[in-house]
């Protein structure tokens, strides 16, 4: 049987973590001097180093203690911060670890400036690999039901991938919280060269999403929503990259 550590890291600077930090440079104009930036959860700090490189002044937070200056954090609880505190909010790989992720979203935006930066990253569990794995095995890809730990009281650990998050959800999020949804991107490309298998039915599917927008909306902005949903990184990326800006 195969062991699990108490918290999760991922060992190396991912393609996520490099389009992150990507966004953070071009919605910031290359300048992040002064720019106070909440990383949750900061895992081993690759991201957090990369940001600090830049300038920017960065809190690493998470629930794990992998160096002593982290903030002590628990997503499922609500975050050690003030209200409007940063300039940009960086959660990757972290909402689906949560039983509650609307809980935690509100937590985000709510520590968010107005007119500051949210990204969320999470499994892509829209795109084709994952919708076939559904078919096939009635779970999502990244989310068997094999390795799930059951917390006892009071426990502290990682619990796995335990809430699958949609891009839909987080839109209704953003709206809720008074964020303005951006266009989504996504990391490395999965299965890709199944696009001639897979493309009757992303037809099917932008057809029956229009069909849809018809019948219960007609709201010419909705029509932004098909346009994410049905774009290449959306598709087929392994992670979605979710970003939204606070409303001023």
């Amino acid at each position: 049987m195969k062991s699990q550590s108490k918290f999760s890291h991922v060992p190396n600077f991912t393609d996520y973590m490099k389009i992150t930090v990507g966004i953070v440079i071009d919605f910031f104009k290359g300048d992040l001097k002064n720019k106070k930036i909440l990383d949750l959860p900061a895992g081993n700090g690759l991201v957090s180093n990369e940001l600090t490189r830049l300038n920017a002044d960065v809190i690493s937070a998470d629930i794990n203690e992998q160096y002593p200056h982290y903030v002590q954090t628990n997503m499922e609880n609500l975050l050690p911060f003030s209200d409007e505190e940063f300039d940009a909010v960086i959660c990757l790989e972290g909402i689906e670890h949560t039983m509650r992720p609307e809980a935690l979203f509100s937590e985000l935006a709510r520590v968010l400036k107005k007119g500051g930066l949210l990204i969320i990253s999470t499994p892509n569990v829209q795109n084709f690999y994952s919708r076939y794995q559904l078919l096939c095995t009635g779970y999502l890809y990244q989310f068997d039901p094999f390795d799930k730990i059951i917390l006892k009281p009071n426990e502290v650990r990682d619990k796995g991938h335990i809430s699958p998050v949609f891009y839909t959800q987080l839109r209704y999020y953003s709206e809720l919280h008074n964020l303005k949804t951006l266009k989504p991107t996504g990391g490395r490309l999965k299965r890709i060269i199944a696009l001639p298998l897979f493309l009757p039915f992303i037809f099917i599917g932008l057809w029956w999403s229009i069909r849809d927008w018809q019948k219960t909306s007609q709201q010419k902005d909705k029509i932004e929503i098909i346009r994410h949903l049905f774009s290449i990184r959306m598709l087929f990326s392994r992670s979605m990259i979710f970003k939204a800006k606070k409303n001023q």
